[in-house]
């Protein structure tokens, strides 16, 4: 009979988290386990109230789990469709998929990927995340954190601020810039004139989710007026990859927490490579746990963006290591 626990934990950062919708100092993300008497694997539901997902809705969900989780299932198939029809909430079903999953790899002692399907990967090269700040304090954030190992940052920015803070990232460091605005603007004018105060010379590879979600006829016009790359993030969550994200981005990020499995983001990273868009596997604020399944999935990809364990104070899983800007599995390593 397999038991299952859940663990929250509340993990210092390593500085003031801050973006448009909010800041906080602390990483709040919860641990599943599922074991038998000699297995146990391990989840990691790290939620988002973007999403509205909280701490008290995760442990409910989980009671509610508990009682109704048949003792039967053995197939990630038939947990899935268990998980659908019980309406979970995104990050809650990732967590409960991967420790089943993680339980299976060890049951059958095959790697993880191995069991996904999907090739494996050693190593990533990720960008390393700047939150808004003053743009006076950029310097010392670079310099204090050794920000220059890594091969690009992204830069989060809000509506009135983005352009300094962005310009200080470029006295203080050489590489490519990723700038993320989590849905700053309404008006894609005002993102396209945004993009122009940049200049020729900002090695910016993307612009994420500049606009709302629910901006649809605005990201056409922008698509087509943009003159960088613009990525969907808030706009893509636990459904189908489709034309109408095509239709509106060049590229498209997937993370675990907001797919709601395994299964389904692969599925949703096959579907945008299909129709020509790109790639980028990204996180919340997670442990090693959250990043290491990342890259379980993370081959063929064209962006990473996996610091989430990097900002914590102390990751408490050392799954896995980061050396220059590239993630290891600890294992390998």
């Amino acid at each position: 009979m397999l038991k299952w626990s859940i663990e929250e934990l509340q993990l210092p950062l390593k500085f003031m988290w801050k973006i448009t919708r909010g800041s906080k100092d602390f990483g709040h993300i919860f641990i599943v386990r599922v074991q038998d008497e000699s297995f146990c694997g391990e989840g990691e539901i790290s939620f988002n109230i973007r999403y509205g997902e909280t701490s008290d809705g995760i442990l409910k969900s989980f009671e509610r789990f508990q009682n109704d989780f048949p003792g039967s299932i053995s197939s990630v198939e038939e947990l899935i469709h268990f998980l659908a029809e019980g309406e979970y909430p995104s990050s809650f079903r990732f967590g409960i998929e991967s420790a089943f999953v993680h339980y299976l790899a060890l049951l059958v002692d095959k790697p993880v990927n191995e069991l996904l399907g999907v090739p494996a990967i050693n190593s990533v090269k990720t960008s390393f995340s700047i939150p808004i700040m003053e743009p006076g304090e950029v310097g010392d954030f670079i310099a204090k954190h050794n920000l220059t190992r890594f091969r690009s940052l992204k830069v989060k920015i809000g509506k009135d601020d983005g352009l300094d803070l962005i310009k200080e990232v470029q006295k203080n460091y050489v590489g490519n810039l990723r700038v993320d605005a989590n849905e700053a603007w309404t008006d894609p004018d005002e993102v396209i004139s945004f993009i122009g105060a940049l200049g020729d010379n900002c090695p910016i590879e993307f612009l994420e989710q500049p606009l709302r979600a629910n901006c649809h006829d605005e990201y056409l016009f922008l698509k087509d007026q943009a003159a960088v790359d613009i990525m969907a993030d808030e706009s893509i969550l636990s459904g189908e990859v489709t034309d109408y994200h095509r239709d509106r981005f060049h590229a498209i990020n997937i993370k675990l927490m907001k797919s709601g499995g395994y299964m389904k983001a692969i599925k949703q990273l096959r579907d945008a490579k299909e129709m020509g868009l790109k790639t980028m596997i990204g996180c919340m604020v997670e442990t090693s746990i959250g990043i290491s399944s990342a890259m379980n999935i993370a081959h063929g990809v064209d962006y990473y963006d996996l610091d989430g364990a990097l900002l914590l104070e102390k990751d408490p899983f050392n799954m896995i290591t980061e050396e220059n800007g590239k993630l290891f599995f600890s294992h390998l390593q």
